[in-house]
């Protein structure tokens, strides 16, 4: 899910439920309801943010709007056309887009010219500085009441009357006075369902088995079984061993001289008997086959595998220490959401929250108003407010942008089947973060870079003139012929490029207020000559630069493109993620040799079967060894006749 676009409904629905497990009822509906309200929260929050940029921008270049937001006047000692920002209300359009008036059907009046008398006024209904403001702070009132429905109808030039056959909205359905802006927010859609079917999650995740654990203690009659194992095995060497012991007393008693001893021993591998030969070679067979046995097992190296069950973080890290290279745990939980383990705080760069993007400071730069009487169009102050409100305005849209999307990051889900060292978890948070800022920032620069070259190609015109300004045809002003004509900044043209921009006392006049502020640099935020030469407002500390990763000549885009991020710092609990992970065991393996214990026990529990083996051995070669001896004696005895 990790930087993905919002998807579509059919698209969400193929996407697949991760579960290295079957899970209960409850748990399963609760992680598809967050992951559609995930997916709900995503694409609300990404067509929000093209509005959001879209209205910034807007407002920040003071885009012309169907004489809305401005009005015209005829300067007697100038050869152009002059535009003001219209302001509702003592509401100016420069520093608020949020002015806006109530909306209806007017008359002339028969006296002044300039003047419209109002016929109806359609309730709870704006219009604003722009079409879309105004929208948003609407209502839908009247047309939930039909009889005002009515009445607009008949004011219309082209009123239907009779034929209006049109109904009324349903106010069971959604509340009348809500506005349209929180209508879009829900992307106009009243409800939801879902239909979550755990039954069919089932059938498909079709387990093959079930497992459950409980704390048992062997049965007796495991015991006795592995006693008479042991003793079965054990019964034969004892006797032999017994007998050898017994024979060594009673010749120490009768005072058998070492002589005697070496004699006994010696008459143990003289053969008199077919059943002395047969013992004798069951016990030669038998010690032969054992030791070999144990040279093999006790000398070969072996990879042995260790399991520990559920243990806990102390135990998994002196594992850890030991056995790095074979560790490996099983997590019973392979989805953990990162906001259980991870939080990250990103760290704005200090323009974001510097006085220069407050209202008090626009308020100050645009003093009373009137900026086209009091500055030039390349001096930067005539344009300031713009500026600034664009700054002010990125900052936001950059800081929403950021949270949104770490919110949604932190309840997301990191998928691990197994546990990770903290030094590995660490490595790949890291990486992810970094892939986070990558995507982020490329998604909010595309829609916001997409915006600024749709509004600079089409050439729509700022109320300030600072891209193109209205020129009378001819010095006479009878018709008040006007053309347009783009606006220069040195040897740049605002009609063959929206992106021009010149210095202009430390900051950057332009053809739009926005492209003026991305190319300014920041040597004059900390310069208070150049950014408040009356020290009403304090430049920023230089001292914060030796931590910053931007210069004094890095230039508002540069930050931008970063969104207006210094740094994220971020704060991994390694044992929360090892809770969470909650392994069921652990294990490792190593090579072991020279176990001399193991093996000893290992021919515990072979010596009862060799036992029957080597005796069966002993058995076949004694008889073999009679009949060679039976055929050799007669051959012999005819030859001496």
């Amino acid at each position: 899910m990790l930087g993905s676009p919002p998807k579509g409904i059919e698209t969400l629905l193929q996407t697949q439920f991760l579960s290295a497990q079957v899970i209960s009822q409850n748990r399963f509906e609760t992680k598809v309801n967050s992951f559609i309200n995930d997916w709900k929260s995503q694409n609300i929050n990404q067509f929000l943010e093209i509005i959001k940029i879209f209205q910034a921008v807007s407002h920040g270049n003071q885009l012309i709007s169907e004489q809305f937001n401005y009005y015209t006047y005829i300067d007697p000692n100038d050869t152009k056309l002059n535009l003001e920002v219209k302001e509702y209300s003592n509401c100016s359009c420069t520093l608020s887009s949020l002015c806006f008036f109530s909306i209806g059907l007017f008359t002339d009046d028969p006296f002044y010219s300039d003047h419209h008398i109002p016929v109806i006024t359609v309730p709870n209904f704006f219009m604003g500085c722009s079409q879309i403001e105004g929208l948003m702070k609407s209502t839908l009132e009247c047309f939930y009441n039909l009889s005002c429905m009515i009445e607009l109808d008949d004011h219309l030039i082209n009123a239907l009357r009779s034929s209006f056959n049109f109904s009324n909205l349903n106010e069971n359905l959604s509340p009348s006075n809500e506005t349209i802006g929180s209508i879009i927010n829900r992307l106009m859609i009243d409800s939801w369902t879902s239909n979550i079917s755990f039954s069919s999650y089932y059938n498909i995740c079709s387990p093959s088995s079930c497992t459950y654990e409980f704390i048992s203690r062997n049965n007796l009659f495991f015991v006795i079984t592995t006693i008479l194992g042991i003793l079965g095995g054990l019964s034969l060497g004892l006797k032999l061993l017994t007998l050898i012991i017994l024979r060594f007393i009673e010749n120490t008693i009768n005072n058998t001289s070492f002589n005697g001893f070496i004699t006994m021993i010696k008459n143990v591998f003289i053969c008199n008997t077919e059943q002395r030969i047969i013992n004798r070679l069951h016990f030669i067979f038998l010690l032969l086959i054992l030791y070999l046995v144990f040279l093999f097992s006790a000398f070969k190296p072996k990879s042995a595998t260790v399991h520990i069950i559920k243990p806990s973080l102390s135990n998994y890290k002196d594992l850890l220490q030991e056995h790095s290279y074979s560790l490996q745990c099983s997590c019973s939980q392979i989805s953990i959401p990162y906001e259980t383990f991870l939080n990250i705080e990103p760290h704005f760069h200090d323009l974001c929250s510097s006085q220069f993007i407050s209202d008090e400071w626009i308020h100050y730069i645009y003093g009373e108003g009137h900026l086209s009487h009091r500055f030039s169009f390349d001096d930067y102050r005539y344009s300031a407010p713009g500026q600034f409100l664009s700054l002010s305005s990125l900052c936001e849209l950059s800081q929403e942008k950021v949270n949104h999307t770490l919110s949604e990051f932190l309840t997301s889900y990191f998928i691990n089947s197994q546990l990770l060292s903290e030094n590995l978890l660490i490595e790949q948070i890291t990486i992810l973060l970094n892939r986070l800022q990558s995507i982020t920032s490329k998604s909010f620069l595309n829609t916001f870079n997409l915006i600024r070259e749709i509004i600079g190609s089409n050439m729509i015109m700022s109320t300030w003139s600072t891209n193109w300004e209205y020129v009378y045809e001819s010095a006479f002003y009878n018709n008040l012929p006007v053309h347009p004509v783009p606006v220069s900044y040195g040897e740049c043209n605002c009609g063959l490029s929206f992106k021009c921009t010149q210095s202009s006392g430390g900051m950057m006049s332009g053809c739009y207020p926005l492209e003026s502020i991305l190319q300014t640099k920041l040597y004059c935020f900390y310069d208070q000559n150049c950014i408040d030469s009356n020290g009403d407002f304090t430049s920023l500390n230089m001292s914060t630069l030796e931590k910053s990763q931007f210069n004094l000549d890095s230039t508002i885009e540069s930050i931008l493109n970063n969104l207006m991020i210094e740094e994220y710092k971020s704060n991994l609990s390694y044992e929360n993620y090892f809770n969470q992970c909650k392994p069921l065991s652990c294990s490792y393996s190593y090579i072991k040799t020279h176990d001399v214990t193991q093996t000893i026990i290992s021919l515990i529990s072979l010596y009862g079967g060799l036992v029957l083996i080597t005796r069966c051995l002993a058995i076949i070669f004694a008889k073999l060894y009679e009949y060679k001896k039976n055929r050799i004696k007669p051959e012999t005895l005819q030859q001496n006749t």
